[in-house]
């Protein structure tokens, strides 16, 4: 009894340095959230240039995703933890030296890199460390340190860029990645490491679990609604601006809607292993209505009040459909499949981006959000039957 008793305080510990350090990480990604877009046009960006600077970001971290998946799988996740917040610190710093559209593109290329160390493994640390009949609780505690951290640092960024210029957001997240890899240091168990140390090469871009369908379509569902959500991460601020909106309204904003997605995170991961797929197209459908209200959103208030609307069905999508995806996959291989899961944010943010980019500059951002609603739900809406199709037989 003793022993249980010691077990479940270790893994008590090591989701609470694993939440803090993943929350550190992403409260820094959320300071530069309201301004990246407004700092792209300041260097003379358009639309379309604006959303391959968010969508490269997305390719090299989907490049290096899956092979670094594998790879903590062998060598362990705490090495890749401590150097991925680093390395992503030590290049955001380097923002503020950027003065061409080019120079922004490299350094988001060398952050997207970096940032595959980061949340990916610590998603995978956490489905490890978690009893199988609790994943959906503990991936719901974990999803929340991304949204939290991601829903304070907008608000604290915005308002630091409106008062001591936009480099200063930079700076700071900067120094937060440093932070988290020296917290993850000191104080992150590394876990055994259940499997032998061989590396196939051709194994480290390994797709293999697209075969399972139900980690194909639930795969295929957090993409859609990824694409779908690019269109508010790229485009809000300057959206929003447009209304004459502050940036720290508009930090504001992404920072009351993402703390309701995190304070719902936990909840939703214990209702899908209650109701199961249920809480994926009641997601899909919350979703859609919200993006269509951003679209006839002109104000602060109604805006953030679609916004709101969004993060619930964000919410309800992103932690019943990565639940659904690794629920069955063996212990030894979920971060393998963590890896290959979480491509579907940087592929679903790099063709969002591009596409609702040149969307934007031949329709303008209000049709580019009543076509993102149109599309999440229609495609969601698909996916979700096949997916109970299959559970059925």
């Amino acid at each position: 009894m003793g022993g249980n008793i010691n077990d479940d305080f270790n893994k008590i510990s090591n989701l609470a340095v694993i939440w803090i350090t993943t929350f550190t990480t992403m409260l820094g990604i959320g300071l530069i959230a309201p301004i990246m877009s407004i700092f792209a046009e300041s260097l003379g960006a358009t639309n379309t240039e604006i959303g391959i600077i968010f969508g490269v970001f997305a390719l090299f971290r989907t490049i290096s995703q899956i092979p670094v998946g594998i790879l903590s799988d062998i060598f362990g996740k705490k090495p890749f933890i401590v150097i991925g917040t680093f390395f992503y610190g030590v290049f955001t710093l380097m923002y503020n030296i950027v003065g061409s559209v080019l120079g922004l593109l490299i350094i988001r290329s060398i952050t997207g890199f970096f940032s595959a160390f980061v949340t990916p493994i610590a998603g995978s640390y956490v489905a490890n460390l978690a009893p199988k009949e609790r994943l959906g609780e503990y991936m719901g505690i974990f999803n929340a340190s991304i949204n939290l951290g991601f829903a304070i640092g907008p608000f604290i960024g915005g308002f630091l860029a409106d008062m001591y210029g936009i480099q200063t957001p930079f700076y700071i997240c900067g120094f937060l990645g440093i932070l988290a890899s020296i917290i993850a240091l000191i104080k992150l168990e590394e876990l055994p490491i259940k499997r032998e140390v061989e590396i196939n090469i051709n194994k480290l871009f390994s797709i293999e679990f697209l075969k399972n369908r139900l980690f194909l379509l639930s795969y295929i569902i957090n993409t859609l609604s990824i694409i779908s959500n690019a269109s508010i991460i790229v485009y809000l601020a300057i959206y929003a601006v447009s209304f004459k909106i502050t940036l720290t309204q508009v930090g504001f904003m992404i920072a009351s809607t993402n703390i309701l997605s995190a304070l719902l995170q936990r909840y939703i991961g214990r209702l899908f292993d209650k109701f199961g797929i249920v809480v994926i197209i009641l997601g899909i459908i919350i979703l859609s209505i919200g993006m269509y209200l951003i679209s006839l959103s002109t104000t602060f208030f109604t805006l953030i009040f679609s916004l709101m609307v969004v993060a619930i069905g964000m919410a309800m999508v992103g932690t019943s459909a990565m639940s659904l995806a690794i629920r069955d996959i063996p212990p030894e291989r979920k971060g393998e499949a963590m890896g290959l899961f979480t491509t579907s944010f940087n592929i679903g943010m790099f063709f969002g981006a591009v596409i609702f980019g040149v969307l934007a500059d031949f329709v303008g951002l209000s049709n580019m959000y009543k076509i993102s609603s149109i599309l999440v739900l229609f495609l969601g809406s698909l996916c979700y039957l096949k997916i109970k199709k299959q559970l059925n037989n």
